[in-house]
């Protein structure tokens, strides 16, 4: 099965083409949209917005706090938001949706494919926002594209958080890669003698036999990191003459499967990655325990601040696109992390929807742009020749990066905000994401529609994810992942590929 490469797909190019088409829209003199409860502080009472939210900081902070309150100050509104650890959003999210007892807004669990969400949408859960976008300056610039990947049955029913199409990259330990004497990995040969050297070569010379190699874990009913791509398998989905195969039935898959089992063998990656939460995850990289961790770019230099505040000779590096057996694949996604969406249970009418959207838009003008990407200025960022110079990384993530920005920035700000002196780990993000927007694989599933995953997804998931950590842990030899794919098939994977190919061959022809 060949894998799907952005350039190769009409509505889904390359990243280069989102960045230009935002780039080319903030130029736009349209206005926001007129939203009630958005005019300026004292013309109309603050509107109350109540929001539910998914977390990947330490502590939520409290009401009241400064970043929050010039937020509420410039938007005319007073919020309450309720932050869920992203361990645990995506498992109470199809409850609050069953029980429709919802906020104002409430964010997706990443991509809102899941057989709940979709349901949730086509029986009328959620207002589809599609007719307002053009009305609000802000969100009119979003790249159309990616607008286009989070459309379900045509609609858009949220507000996409933007990303960088292809963000994923393996962040390790340089100043550890020094001390054991090998050069930055190129291939996966490397990446494994970089594991293997992490866990058995004192990588931190303190004489003791404390590290390993790889943080992992089961992160939304997915491995994380997982190999499939980099193998050649498809990336969750693949098609080839408009037939439909799930990536784990594939050969290129159980071949992934294999390396991270002599991984886990060989104890080159913690023994309890089938159990443990995102704090247990991201610490035992930031606590010097582990050497490398499966990151999104945007979270780098959160990444780095944190490794330093325990070392502060601890360098971190992120790895571009690896050689694997055949060729150079790594994972793409949307062009977001996620929507924020308005059920209809709590946003009764069309006038109060719009006052959300205009909120949602503020967030984007220049002043909270500045707020969102540098924080407070004079305690989390200075000026220097009229550019932004960021003081205290970690007290930014804490106070914004994590509670704020990284829920609620939907627009890219990047050419809306006070420029900035460019800290190197940025530099290198932004390469690490330029260099993989070229090797992109991404689902040709994300915008099509299968009643069987719709209700059954979920259930599809776990048998596989189940099966994945049954053989990396040896509890089923390769017999026991292929009788677990046989058992997937007939529990609806056939059907929903079917109806996958079927809906394709529609959309062709359009």
């Amino acid at each position: 099965m060949k894998a799907v490469k952005v350039k190769k797909l009409g509505t889904l190019t390359a990243a280069a083409l989102i960045v230009t088409s935002v780039l080319a829209g903030c130029g736009d003199s349209k206005t926001s949209a007129p939203a009630q409860g958005t005019a300026a502080p004292g013309a109309t009472a603050p509107l109350p917005i109540k929001m539910v939210l998914n977390f990947d900081g330490k502590e939520f902070p409290q009401p009241g706090n400064t970043a929050q309150t010039e937020i509420e100050k410039y938007t005319n509104t007073k919020l309450q938001i309720s932050a869920i650890s992203s361990n645990d959003f995506c498992s109470k999210l199809p409850v609050m949706i069953a029980s429709g007892d919802l906020p104002q807004i409430i964010a997706s669990c990443g991509t809102p494919s899941q057989s709940y969400l979709i349901s949730a949408v086509q029986s009328g859960a959620f207002w589809d926002i599609t007719p307002f976008i053009k009305d609000y300056k802000n969100l009119a610039q979003m790249p159309q594209l990616v607008y286009d990947n989070i459309k379900i049955d045509g609609k858009v029913f949220g507000v996409p958080r933007y990303r960088p199409i292809s963000r994923y990259t393996f962040a390790y330990r340089k100043d550890w890669l020094d001390n054991v004497g090998l050069q930055q990995p190129k291939t996966v040969d490397d990446l494994y003698n970089m594991l293997k050297a992490f866990t058995n070569n004192d990588p931190d010379k303190n004489g003791k036999n404390d590290t390993f190699g790889i943080t992992a874990m089961i992160k939304n009913s997915s491995l994380s990191p997982d190999f499939g791509v980099l193998f050649g398998a498809p990336y969750t989905w693949g098609v080839k003459d408009g037939k439909f195969i799930k990536a784990e039935e594939t050969p290129e898959y159980l071949e992934s499967l294999k390396f991270t089992k002599k991984l886990y063998d060989e104890k080159l990656m913690n023994q309890d990655f089938a159990s443990i939460d995102i704090p247990k995850n991201e610490g035992d990289l930031e606590n010097g325990k582990a050497g490398v961790i499966s990151a999104a770019t945007n979270n780098l230099i959160a990444f780095q601040s944190r490794v330093q505040s325990h070392n502060p000779n601890g360098i971190l590096e992120p790895s571009s696109a690896l050689e694997g057996p055949k060729g150079k694949f790594v994972q793409g996604e949307r062009g977001s992390n996620g929507i924020l969406m308005f059920p209809k249970a709590s946003v009764k009418t069309e006038a109060e929807l719009k006052q959300l959207l205009g909120f949602i838009d503020k967030l984007s003008d220049k002043p909270m742009a500045d707020l969102l990407e540098w924080g407070i200025q004079g305690k989390h960022y200075d000026l220097k020749d009229g550019k932004a110079v960021r003081t205290n990384q970690e007290t930014y993530d804490n106070e914004v990066g994590f509670p704020y920005n990284k829920p609620l920035v939907t627009v890219p700000l990047e050419a809306i905000k006070t420029p900035g002196q460019l800290d190197p780990m940025v530099k290198k993000q932004l390469d690490v994401e330029a260099d993989n927007s070229k090797y992109a694989v991404v689902d040709p599933t994300m915008v099509l529609i299968s009643p069987t995953w719709t209700t059954k997804g979920q259930e599809l998931l776990t048998t596989l994810t189940d099966a994945k950590v049954k053989y990396i842990m040896g509890k089923i030899d390769e017999a026991g992942w292929k009788a677990a794919i046989e058992k997937y098939k007939k529990a609806g994977g056939d059907q929903a590929a079917q109806e996958y190919a079927d809906a394709y061959a529609k959309a062709q022809k359009k």
